[in-house]
C-alpha cells in the first residue's frame, strides 16, 4: 500500500486529519502544511481534499512534490499539467522502472544528508543499489522502535537476496557512520541520532 511503502523511508511521515474537529478543516490542513519540511500531494484520483491541500501548500510558499499513478489515473488536470511530478505504476521497492519508492529515493533522499552519506560510502558495492534501500529501511525502522534485532533485519531484508554476511557489514557500515551502535549487542542495534521528530500534536 501508499502508507507501506512511504513507511519504508527515514522520514517520518504525518497524514492530516481531517476528522470533524471544532477547527475549521483550512486550519487543521494549514497546520500540517506550516510544519512539515515538504509535502506530497497524490493526485492519481484527484480527490477534492487534495486539490484544497495543494492550493494551500502553494499559497503558503512550502517545499510540495506532486504524485500520479500513472495506472489510476486519467490524466493530469489542466491546472497543474505544467508542474513536475512523480508518475509512478506500483509500490514495490524492487521495481526501479516504475516503483514509488525507488523514484522517491532518486529524486528526493538523494539530497539529505544522511542518505547522501550512506550512498557515498557504498561507492565500490556491487549490490549498491540493494544495500542502499535496505540502509534506508533499517533507519525507517527506528521510527517505531528503539533497537532492531538480528531477526527484525533479517524481515527487513526479505526480497533483497542480501546475504547475511552482507547484511551485517551493513551494519558496520551504519555505525562507522555515526548513525548506529550497539551493533554487537545481543538486545539489538540502536540509532545514534534523532532522526525524527515527534508527530503532531
Amino acid at each position: 500500500s501508499f502508507k507501506a511503502c512511504l513507511d519504508r523511508l527515514p522520514f517520518r511521515f504525518f497524514y492530516a486529519d481531517t476528522r470533524l474537529q471544532t477547527k475549521h478543516l483550512v486550519e487543521i490542513l494549514r497546520k500540517y502544511i506550516a510544519t512539515a519540511d515538504m509535502c506530497f500531494f497524490d493526485v492519481s484520483t484527484w480527490n477534492p481534499n487534495v486539490a484544497l491541500e495543494l492550493g494551500l501548500a502553494e499559497g503558503m510558499g512550502v517545499e510540495y512534490y506532486i504524485l500520479l499513478n500513472r495506472n489510476l489515473s486519467k490524466g493530469v488536470p489542466s491546472d497543474i499539467q505544467g508542474i513536475q511530478r512523480i508518475e509512478y505504476a506500483n509500490y514495490q521497492d524492487t521495481d526501479s522502472d516504475g516503483g514509488l519508492l525507488p523514484l522517491l529515493v532518486k529524486y528526493l533522499m538523494m539530497e539529505h544528508t544522511h542518505p547522501r552519506r550512506i550512498w557515498d560510502s557504498m561507492e565500490s558495492e556491487p549490490n549498491r543499489d540493494r544495500l542502499f534501500l535496505l540502509s534506508l529501511r533499517v533507519l525507517a525502522h527506528f521510527k517505531d522502535h528503539k533497537r532492531l534485532t538480528s531477526d527484525q533485519l533479517t524481515n527487513l531484508s526479505r526480497g533483497t537476496y542480501i546475504r547475511k554476511a552482507d547484511r551485517e557489514a551493513l551494519l558496520e557500515q551504519l555505525d562507522s557512520l555515526g548513525l548506529l551502535g550497539n551493533i554487537k549487542s545481543r538486545y539489538g542495534a540502536t540509532l545514534k541520532k534523532n532522526l525524527y521528530r515527534e508527530p503532531i500534536q
